[in-house]
């Protein structure tokens, strides 16, 4: 029996992976913050080590991929024993449930190990799948991830709404997925990867590309200016609702209900039209239409009154993180050279934990010296900045960044 083509394999086994991954959603946006509020009442610098754990696995993503030229290895199988460990750690913080630092150490590692692999998983989707129909193929599966984290956020929310113990189930769930993504992306086609053999391979020469290429530079400072912004913004969901010291002290069913099921739902149907969106419309349009809708989301959460605004606020924010999901993690695509498309990512993902890293540690402590809706000002401003300024960058670009960055096939 002929085996199926890479397309037809990559989509098969990302459609299966994005059901851990979904129940691993939830642990990164809702479920890690509340219990470390209400189980443990951690510190904000607790908090902010759990917070900036993605980051820093971003951050050492931009030496994934020298390393992984030096090793000779295989991408998918890289990529899969990095998440199995990832899960390792998460099994850890089951283990020893009643252990505060052991909760924040195991799962920030294991959050650090999933989120320094992207590099490798955006590479196999610029070998696997054909341009034209790369964004649709990557919206199906986020629509099955966002439809899990729903189902599963939901499903969260009602456990420790019986008994607040029951977090300790939680725990063994994300163990779990993290160890089933792992094995999910081992049997991801080992593709051909055809390096240039005469690039640099020091652990920073990824970053040459932000000399060589305007573009790349271009949407690198915009998405540094919108991402900062949001990701502050986005650190303080859980912490203003839920967090008695604010005044709203919502129940931890009603905070996984908003801040977890509301956006993902959004997410989850607005997902397919936003990777045929992607497919079809030049990047800095759909950027600058995507920045707007976040602030209008932020603005919305923290400047109205109630639940109405609050979920009003996170279905805006859902729509945005919709398509900034497909093209955060497809843009690059359309920039790189084949052989490269790794190292554009690891730069994109290295400026992102960056940010990611120093985020909660800016937003703790700007709510120490001004109001939430105050911040939340600060915070869209930037956004809008952010589309301003690419927007700026579109009306004066050249045949070559028009090709590059419309829609259609790349390099």
């Amino acid at each position: 029996m002929a085996e199926p083509d890479p397309k037809t394999r990559t989509f098969h086994n990302e459609l299966w992976r994005s059901l851990p991954a979904g129940v691993l959603d939830t642990l990164s946006t809702t479920f890690g913050m509340l219990i470390a509020v209400r189980v443990f009442d951690l510190g904000d610098t607790a908090k902010s080590i759990f917070l900036s754990a993605t980051s820093s696995g971003l951050m050492v993503s931009l030496f994934v991929v020298p390393l992984l030229l030096r090793a000779k290895s295989t991408i998918a199988r890289t990529a899969a024993k990095v998440q199995i460990l990832g899960g390792g750690f998460m099994g850890l913080s089951a283990a020893f449930p009643h252990e505060p630092w052991v909760f924040i150490g195991g799962l920030s590692v294991g959050l650090f190990c999933f989120s320094m692999q992207i590099p490798l998983l955006t590479q196999i989707y610029r070998l696997n799948y054909p341009a034209t129909d790369r964004g649709r193929l990557f919206a199906i599966t986020g629509v099955t991830r966002a439809a899990m984290a729903v189902a599963f956020g939901a499903f969260g929310g009602w456990l420790i709404g019986l008994d607040l113990a029951n977090y300790r189930w939680l725990l063994w769930f994300f163990a779990a997925a993290g160890v089933a993504s792992g094995l999910w992306t081992y049997g991801l086609p080992a593709t051909k990867w055809d390096v240039d053999e005469n690039a640099p391979t020091g652990l920073w020469s990824a970053l040459r590309w932000i000399k060589v290429d305007r573009d790349f530079r271009t949407l690198l400072i915009s998405w540094m200016m919108m991402g900062l912004g949001n990701l502050v913004a986005v650190c303080l969901f859980v912490e203003y609702l839920a967090n008695p010291k604010h005044g709203i002290n919502l129940p931890g069913r009603e905070v996984a209900w908003i801040t977890g099921v509301v956006p993902v739902t959004l997410r989850m149907i607005c997902s397919y039209p936003w990777g045929l969106i992607y497919d079809r419309m030049g990047l800095f349009k759909v950027r600058s239409i995507l920045n707007l809708i976040f602030a209008a989301g932020i603005l919305t959460f923290y400047l109205g009154q109630g639940y109405a605004a609050w979920i009003t606020g996170m279905a805006f924010w859902g729509i945005a993180n919709a398509g900034g999901n497909v093209t955060w993690g497809l843009w690059v695509t359309k920039l790189a050279p084949k052989h490269a498309v790794a190292e554009y990512m690891s730069v994109h993902t290295f400026l992102t934990g960056l940010r990611g890293l120093v985020a909660p540690y800016i937003a703790f402590a700007a709510i120490g010296v001004m109001s939430f809706q105050t911040l939340s000002l600060l915070c869209s401003v930037g956004i809008i900045a952010a589309s301003a300024f690419i927007t700026v960058r579109a009306r004066g670009s050249d045949d070559e960044t028009r090709r590059r960055l419309g829609p259609g096939e790349r390099l």
